[in-house]
């Protein structure tokens, strides 16, 4: 009654013969002629046989649509499933024929296996999107959190911190409890209905768990990729977002917070978004169950022994971000010594230097040059105009914003300083002049 053709699939399997016989035995008895009793039968039995072969089709339509669709890592899961309901359609190609009074009986028990099956699958399918969505969620998880730089304020440099770490830590305890309900939840929901046990370590499910420990895995690989992309973008915006501000104490330039306070921060924030892997652990082999918080005994600390950041630490694209980040890192430290050296040339160390105030008063006083001072006058005019009124107080060097304005200060400061010394010197030398003018005067 029920056959499979070259593919496998089943098929009605009745002899087409029949149709024949049934067609010709009418046209005979239409024009009179005798009929063995057989084929009247036959011929008497039309109607049931074309309801079978109806009820049949619709049979096979409804176990082809309930297979279809299905993916190799489901059809594995549901390998028992897809058996038993086999074992009900394979009655019909060995015990019925097309005359066979149990057809009605053996099609309705192979539609209530057909039913049953496919509310398996769905309860499946149902829990399949669940996880999914799971997946999804982390995948698309941004855990740079976005920033409109037209409204944003300049941070400083704990304030930068937070304002990021703070929106990454929560995104990571949502994405990680939803990650545990994966197993816990979803996965041992689908055992339940396919094996009707929820030991979470089911073996006829293994591949189904390394399935989705590999969905999750590549989930996780593209969320720190974009991360750090974002990351590096960042480094390489226009607009400013951390402020520092620069003193100078001679012979060196400080800044608050110092460079090396930056670096950490930045090589901290660029470290926390391939360390947020650390947060997912991983299954327990043949197990959707994760890997447990345990105490480390070196440091102390409760850790995860097993995650996907290893894993990740290895990826090419990941390796080549990190290298990239780095030495953008790197740039920005070089940039504030180019700066420093920038801003104090030889001139402007000179005017830090005591000794070289003293030397020039001592040489002033000894020489009576007046045209010694105004060529130094005339020199502190250029470097004031140069290295401070036409520089900007406020340098912009990647995302930070250094603040110059006090050294700017100071410097001006040290140039009225040698303005005063260098007055003094010529109104002491005029002084000096017009007392010997006098004394001329007066001798004659």
């Amino acid at each position: 009654m029920v056959g499979k053709d070259e593919n496998k699939r089943y098929k009605v399997n009745f002899n087409p013969k029949l149709r024949v016989i049934i067609r010709e035995a009418k046209f005979l008895d239409r024009i009179g002629k005798d009929i063995p009793n057989t084929i009247i039968n036959i011929a008497l039995q039309e109607k049931d046989y074309m309801r079978h072969i109806d009820k049949l089709h619709q049979l096979l339509r409804g176990y082809d649509v309930a297979l279809s669709k299905l993916k190799p890592v489901e059809r594995s899961l549901l390998d028992k499933n897809i058996t038993i309901l086999n074992e009900l359609m394979d009655k019909g190609t060995l015990n019925h024929n097309w005359f066979s009074l149990s057809i009605p009986e053996f099609i309705r028990e192979c539609q209530e296996g057909i039913e049953n099956f496919k509310e398996i699958k769905n309860r499946v399918e149902q829990h399949s999107k669940n996880i999914a969505k799971k997946v999804q969620n982390i995948e698309d998880a941004i855990l740079i959190r976005t920033i409109n730089f037209e409204s944003t304020d300049i941070m400083g440099i704990t304030e930068f911190a937070e304002y990021f770490d703070t929106a990454r830590e929560k995104i990571l305890a949502e994405l990680v409890k939803d990650y545990q309900n994966i197993g816990d939840t979803y996965l041992r929901s689908i055992e339940e209905c396919t094996f009707k046990s929820n030991t979470q370590n089911r073996e006829e499910m293994r591949q189904y768990y390394y399935y989705w420990e590999r969905r999750i895995f590549n989930a996780i690989t593209k969320m720190i990729i974009r991360a750090m992309a974002a990351n590096k973008a960042l480094w390489r915006g226009k607009k400013a977002l951390i402020k520092m501000s620069a003193t100078y104490s001679h012979p060196e330039m400080s800044y608050h917070p110092s460079v090396d306070e930056l670096k950490t921060q930045l090589d901290k924030f660029s470290s926390n978004i391939l360390q947020s892997a650390k947060k997912f652990s991983r299954w327990l082999d043949g197990y959707c169950k994760v890997f447990e918080e345990s105490l480390d005994k070196d440091t102390g600390e409760k850790s995860i022994r097993f995650t996907f950041y290893d894993e990740l630490n290895q990826n090419p694209v990941i390796c080549a971000l990190q290298m990239e980040i780095h030495t953008l890192n790197m740039q920005i430290q070089k940039k504030f010594d180019l700066q420093s050296e920038g801003f104090f040339d030889k001139n402007m160390k000179l005017l830090y230097d005591k000794n070289e105030l003293m030397k020039m008063q001592k040489q002033a006083e000894k020489q009576h040059s007046v045209s010694l001072i105004e060529k130094r006058l005339f020199a502190l005019k250029k470097l004031e105009q140069v290295n401070i009124s036409n520089k900007q107080s406020t340098i912009q060097n990647s995302i930070v914003l250094v603040d110059y304005s006090e050294v700017h200060a100071n410097a001006k400061e040290k140039i009225n300083d040698w303005w005063q010394t260098l007055g003094k010197i010529l109104s002491d030398i005029a002084k000096g002049t017009l007392s010997q003018i006098m004394k001329d005067i007066k001798g004659y």
